[in-house]
C-alpha cells in the first residue's frame, strides 16, 4: 500500500517531492492517533506540540544528480525542519513544532525537549 497524499491534503505532484521521512511521519502519527482512539480533528487548534528526531537528507541528494527532477515542492519536501512542521500544519497544532538533528541522539534529544516544554512541569 502506498502513501495517500489526499488523506493529508497534499497533491500527488507535491507528494513525489516529499522525503519519505515526512510521508512516514504523517502516516505513523495518524496511525498512533487512530490506535489511541483520538480523531485527528479533535486536536485541531489544540496546545499540542510536535518534537521529532531526524537526520540525514539522503532523499534530497537525488536532486543533485538530476536537478530537472525537482520542482517548487523540493525545498519544503526535503528540509529536515519541516518534518515536524508538516505534521503540526496538517493537524492544526498550536504549540512548538521542531525537528532535532543531533545525529544518533536525535530522537532522545527531541524527547527531552518535549519533556522540558511540558507546561505541567
Amino acid at each position: 500500500m502506498g502513501f495517500d497524499p489526499a488523506a493529508f491534503g497534499i497533491s500527488p505532484r507535491e507528494a513525489q517531492q516529499i522525503d519519505p521521512q515526512q510521508r512516514h511521519m504523517l502516516e505513523v502519527a495518524f496511525d498512533a492517533l487512530h490506535h489511541a482512539g483520538l480523531p485527528p480533528s479533535r486536536l485541531a487548534g489544540s496546545r499540542t506540540g510536535v518534537f521529532v528526531g531526524a537526520s540525514s537528507l539522503d532523499y534530497a541528494a537525488r536532486f543533485c544528480t538530476d536537478p530537472s527532477s525537482s520542482d517548487v515542492h523540493m525545498m519544503t519536501g526535503n528540509t529536515l525542519s519541516l518534518i515536524a512542521n508538516r505534521l503540526s500544519y496538517v493537524l492544526d497544532l498550536q504549540r512548538p513544532s521542531l525537528t532535532v538533528d543531533t545525529a544518533c541522539s536525535s530522537s532522545l534529544v527531541a524527547l527531552c525537549q518535549a519533556a522540558e516544554c511540558d507546561p505541567r512541569g
